[in-house]
């Protein structure tokens, strides 16, 4: 093929795939499809309800010279608090480690820092379904070694959660079909129905409860402690939870004319 003939057929190919293209054989679009005039809306739905479920995160926190003598001290510490928790009748499934922490303690003095001690820190997380054990848990922790309640939060059970998100998904549907049906009234348009409808996502808002440190955070500075909880053991806090929010969106496409 000399040269002449070879660029006559590169202009007939390039001819034929412009020609294909301007056809639809490479268009984007899927066939079939047909433009629609819609309206696109969001719902936001939600749903309260009060917990079943309480998580306490607690530690025992120890302090000594050594690293070893820290850590034999919060082992026999941590085992009392396990033992009086057990006493309770709480399943040690649902009483886990959340964390291990050894670090040395330094006094910064004169531009130099000198080693005085070690601490040690281990925590524990405790699931309750029975909402009443909650304050004797904490009275029964702190009377067996915990120096560290750090968060109480009410939630509710995977279960719960799970039907609480489906009323919550409904309630988020029915805003957004109302939204819609406003819209149209005011454009004087007609809406046909959906044509799409996506989730962006649900939430669980647990209750979480707050505590005042300001009482004892100095005396807990003068003696190099964590602030400990503002109650005295035996007497049982009086924790009043309050409810558990689950909240969905979604997003709607209506058709109109």
């Amino acid at each position: 093929m000399n040269s002449k003939t070879r660029w006559i057929t590169i202009f007939l190919l390039i001819g034929l795939m412009i020609g294909f293209a301007s056809a639809g054989f490479w268009s984007s679009e899927t066939p079939g499809v047909q433009h629609k005039n819609v309206i696109t809306v969001s719902g936001y739905g939600t749903v309260d309800t009060y917990p079943d479920e309480a998580k306490i995160k607690l530690a025992v926190m120890t302090q000594a010279e050594d690293a070893k003598s820290a850590s034999d001290e919060n082992i026999k510490k941590m085992d009392a608090v396990l033992e009086a928790l057990y006493e309770l009748e709480i399943p040690e499934d649902d009483i886990v480690t959340s964390g291990y922490r050894v670090q040395p303690r330094y006094n910064w003095r004169d531009d130099e820092d000198k080693l005085i001690g070690f601490q040690v820190r281990n925590s524990l997380v405790i699931t309750l379904k029975n909402l009443d054990n909650v304050t004797d848990v904490i009275d029964a922790a702190l009377g067996a070694g915990v120096n560290e309640i750090n968060d109480v939060t009410f939630t509710v059970s995977e279960e719960r959660e799970a039907e609480l998100r489906d009323h919550a998904i409904a309630d988020a549907i029915k805003k957004a079909k109302s939204d819609a049906e406003s819209a149209a009234k005011a454009m004087d348009i007609k809406i046909i129905g959906p044509v799409e409808i996506s989730t962006t996502g649900s939430m669980l808002s647990p209750y979480r409860m707050k505590f005042d440190y300001d009482y004892y955070e100095e005396v807990a500075m003068d003696m190099e402690m964590p602030v400990p909880m503002p109650m005295a053991t035996g007497a049982g806090p009086q924790i009043q939870p309050g409810d558990v929010t689950i909240s969905a969106e979604v997003i709607v496409v209506y058709e109109f004319k």
